[in-house]
């Protein structure tokens, strides 16, 4: 397994940046780490030390254009393992490097550009030829000709694993094959409904994209797998599907992703031991900078907060992607209502506010916490007026890294009346977890028919 890797002199990596890597542990997205920060941060730059990693012993090397010289016109990425640690290195001034360490582990390294020229020749790789192979990118345009060999490997071998996972992710099964024109170029052939097809120039990039990922999911767990931008041209619902058999692959494998997406972002890998970590350019060139397991304890209890589920809903995630500046409030009331008055008072709306809310005042503290780990460095906090020894804990928490809180001069941010509930019967106990018998039949009956009706074609 690879414990860390770290970087300086490659592009933007000025000063000496390291990553640590998940650690798979048998439960879901255990070993899933996800590069997440805005563009041109870096991220890919950090994946494609993956790729210089695994031509270690062949031809990796850096040209003039991609070397740091604020970093001494070098390069050193150097890689812990199991086994030991690894170190490519260029000479002072020059582009090619030289490893010295055990030899580091196989890598399937995938770039965001995924695609292949639509007619080809025909050659046939094996995995271990690929993984003993692997594509050099010295731009980041090039077809991915070594991955259309693998394809010409699963068609003509045993292709069950990756079609039955390509289709659990399309939700339907890819009828595909490799054919041959008359004049001896080879494609690959998508069957249609009533045998209509059309070639690999008629592919959408999505399914292309897919194939080749679902070829990089179907390897061994002693393999490290490199996915630059996976959701690229996929529709929302294919990322989260293509998520769920990440989060499966990562019980007992180590993948890394960079990602613009929140739906690639998986709150049960994060509790489970799962790494994230923002990659950011700052004045000192790219940054890479992780959460912590305080912070996922508090991500743990968000998931079972049910007053307030949207905490970290896709809209709170989107908060790993953004630039800096953001401004954290109390609850949902806040988030919509803010912007009203400011709005009132004839002021524009230009405030970032965080996702809808932190679920209460007291779980303001703990999103800074998890956001100054991430390297942001504007990040505010609004208090109701009732709350202020909440205020004044996170103004002693937070000065010194330069983050600021406002207190309102009233209660809440509306007048509310007091409001009391009656009581009601439930399909659960008060324990939330027991589900009350004399339900289960109609509850049984009840899923089964959701389940074929969403499942019924014919509608």
């Amino acid at each position: 397994m690879i414990q860390s890797i770290s970087c300086k002199g490659y592009r933007g990596f000025a000063t000496k940046q390291s990553l640590k890597l998940a650690m798979p542990n048998g439960k879901p997205g255990s070993g899933l780490t996800v590069l997440v920060g805005p563009n041109g941060g870096g991220k890919s730059t950090l994946v494609e030390c993956f790729n210089k990693i695994s031509l270690a012993n062949r031809n990796a090397s850096f040209s003039k254009g991609k070397r740091n010289l604020r970093a001494g016109d070098m390069v050193e990425i150097e890689l812990a393992t199991d086994e030991g640690h690894g170190t490519l290195r260029t000479s002072k001034g020059g582009s090619e490097t030289q490893w010295a360490g055990p030899p580091p582990p196989p890598i399937y390294y995938l770039p965001s550009r995924r695609f292949f020229n639509p007619y080809f020749t025909m050659n046939q790789w094996s995995r271990q030829t690929y993984l003993k192979n692997p594509p050099i990118f010295q731009t980041r345009t090039n077809p991915l000709d070594s991955c259309t060999y693998r394809l010409i490997d699963l068609n003509k071998g045993d292709s069950t694993q990756f079609d039955l996972m390509l289709g659990r992710i399309l939700g339907k099964p890819l009828q595909w094959t490799i054919d041959q024109e008359d004049n001896g170029q080879y494609f690959v052939k998508i069957t249609k409904q009533h045998g209509l097809h059309h070639n690999s120039d008629g592919m959408g990039e999505g399914v292309v994209s897919l194939m080749f990922i679902v070829d990089a999911l179907c390897g061994t767990s002693n393999e490290l797998l490199v996915i630059d931008e996976p959701e690229l041209s996929l529709h929302p619902q294919l990322q989260r599907r293509l998520l769920d058999e990440i989060l499966v692959k990562t019980k007992d494998s180590q993948l890394i992703i960079s990602t613009h997406s929140p739906n690639m972002l998986s709150l049960e890998s994060i509790v489970n031991g799962g790494m994230v970590a923002r990659v950011f350019e700052s004045d000192n060139g790219t940054n890479i900078c992780m959460i912590d397991d305080e912070s996922r304890s508090f991500i743990s209890s968000t998931i079972h907060n049910l007053n307030n589920p949207h905490i970290f809903g896709t809209d709170a995630r989107a908060c790993f992607f953004t630039e800096d500046g953001l401004i954290i409030t109390e609850g949902q009331e806040d988030v919509v209502l803010y912007p009203v008055i400011m709005n009132k008072l004839g002021l524009s709306c230009s405030i970032p506010f965080f996702g809808f809310g932190a679920g209460g005042a007291s779980g303001i503290s703990s999103i800074a916490h998890l956001l100054q780990l991430l390297g942001f460095k504007r990040v505010g906090a609004i208090f109701d007026g009732d709350k202020k020894e909440d205020y004044e804990k996170f103004c002693a928490a937070f000065s010194e890294c330069g983050y600021k809180a406002w207190i309102i001069p009233a209660e809440d941010i509306r007048d509310k009346e007091r409001y009391e509930a009656p009581a009601k019967t439930g399909l659960l106990e008060k324990d939330r977890k027991t589900v009350k018998p004399e339900y289960d039949g109609y509850l049984n009956a009840m899923f089964k028919e959701m389940e074929d009706y969403l499942n019924d074609d014919t509608r």
